[in-house]
């Protein structure tokens, strides 16, 4: 049993009645930031037989092994070597969530687990094989007005990059956050994503994410990092209810703590960067990510990864045509040095994908990004800006590359080689990590 606390069935569905209701009176009374607001949800819809993805595994707070499944009635059991343990809900239905997660921890050491007669892919010796996805939702927008052909493969790849990535067969799967694009009708015009439907309920996060993942879901452990697309004021209730690893809570989290998971070939340092601002910071976001970055770094042991979903360091281009680089929150919090013995970052945020090293006496651990397995890319071409452009003296060697895909890292015993592939799998960029250095070029076709 997880022994998580859950809220009664009454008072959830009260809290959860009386968010939607405030929610809407601030969308309809106040002047909010459009970045921060997200617009009345589709109905939801009566039909959720059969449409509900396979059960998954998920790492924690201290490498514990969470099972999770989305059931439309009881909890199964989990089938433990041959036992049943119960599993615990983590929600209630509502009307714009009627499908709920169960869960149960899996102890260390356990050979066999199965839900409903699907068994479940536990970790088995030194990790060797990491794919990382990120962004991979489908963005419908209004106030950007910004949108994507979510019923055209080519436009939204997302499924096709699943799939990939399934055939690659990872021992983990890392996920660096935004799930849920569609957070407007679709255009009457223009765009062929007819039929979709929008906002934060099942329907939304089963059609940008669970649906397409679900190739993908049953294939390895994950690790689930929450982006700013789940924040308070966008999409969250979906993200805590389905996908974060902490007990669940009725009322939002704006921050979380940061934990390790430490795992077995590799430790993953986690910190939530959700509310992070990229071109500015409030005071409140410096106090608490400059403490979260403290208490990571403390915990962390060396080597470590530091796994969040916006980046540390990132490469964006500007307005003028030229490269520049956000991230005004960590920036402030870190003063430009990260407390903790990091070997590498991987982060999402820019829909693109990157490497960043620096001169081995900067000080900064290079940086990977994976931000393009399905969202709309960025403006940002296929480059090798130099420390020039980039303003940073340090930078040793950077790459942008516009095209969908994902990321992988392999272990030769000693050190990782990190490939950014296309959403096909086709190799295009590699870089081979000697901390604290590391070299990529672009792949050989061969």
């Amino acid at each position: 049993m997880t022994g998580r606390a859950i809220s009664s069935r009454h008072a959830v569905a009260v809290v959860v009645a009386l968010t939607v209701c405030l929610s809407l009176l601030r969308l309809t009374f106040l002047n909010i930031s459009a970045q921060q607001a997200t617009p009345s949800a589709s109905p939801a819809s009566d039909d959720v037989a059969g449409q509900l993805p396979p059960a998954w595994l998920e790492f924690g707070p201290g490498g514990l092994l969470i099972a999770r499944v989305i059931v439309d009635g009881a909890c199964p059991p989990l089938t433990l070597e041959g036992l049943d343990l119960a599993m615990t809900r983590r929600t209630t239905p509502t009307a714009a969530f009627p499908v709920i997660a169960c869960e149960a921890t899996i102890p260390f050491g356990t050979d066999t687990a199965t839900i409903a007669d699907q068994t479940l892919p536990l970790p088995s010796g030194s990790l060797q094989r990491i794919a990382v996805i990120g962004d991979t939702g489908c963005r419908l927008n209004d106030w950007e007005k910004r949108y994507q052909s979510c019923n055209d493969p080519q436009q939204w790849p997302f499924a096709q990059v699943a799939a990939s990535v399934a055939a690659w067969q990872p021992d983990l799967i890392v996920h660096v956050g935004d799930y849920l694009y569609r957070e407007s009708p679709c255009p009457a015009l223009g765009f062929d994503c007819q039929g979709s439907p929008f906002g934060d309920n099942w329907a939304t996060w089963n059609a940008d994410f669970f649906a397409p993942a679900s190739s993908l879901l049953a294939a390895a452990p994950w690790v689930f990092i929450r982006g700013n697309h789940e924040t308070c004021e966008r999409s969250p209730e979906g993200w805590f209810a389905y996908l974060d690893t902490r007990a669940y809570q009725s009322s939002c989290q704006q921050f979380t703590q940061p934990y390790v998971a430490p795992l077995n070939g590799v430790s993953l340092a986690v910190i939530d960067s959700a509310e992070a601002g990229d071109t500015k910071v409030t005071p409140d976001e410096q106090t608490q990510y400059a403490q979260q970055f403290a208490v990571l770094g403390a915990m962390a042991p060396t080597g470590s990864w530091l796994v969040t979903h916006r980046p540390v360091w990132g490469i964006l281009e500007g307005k003028t045509d030229e490269f520049e680089v956000e991230n005004a929150s960590y920036q402030a919090a870190t003063d430009g040095s990260l407390e903790g013995d990091y070997a590498l970052i991987i982060s999402g945020h820019i829909h693109a994908a990157e490497s960043i090293a620096f001169d081995e006496d900067s000080g900064k651990q290079p940086q990977i990004i994976s931000g393009n397995a399905g969202t709309a890319l960025d403006g940002l071409p296929t480059a090798s800006p130099a420390a020039g452009v980039l303003n940073d003296s340090t930078v040793a060697q950077a790459e942008t590359l516009s095209e969908f895909g994902f990321l992988t890292l392999e272990s030769d015993g000693e050190n990782w080689h990190a490939t950014q592939r296309g959403a096909s799998g086709e190799p295009l960029l590699e870089c081979f990590l000697d901390v604290p250095e590391m070299v990529c070029a672009a792949a050989d076709a061969g």
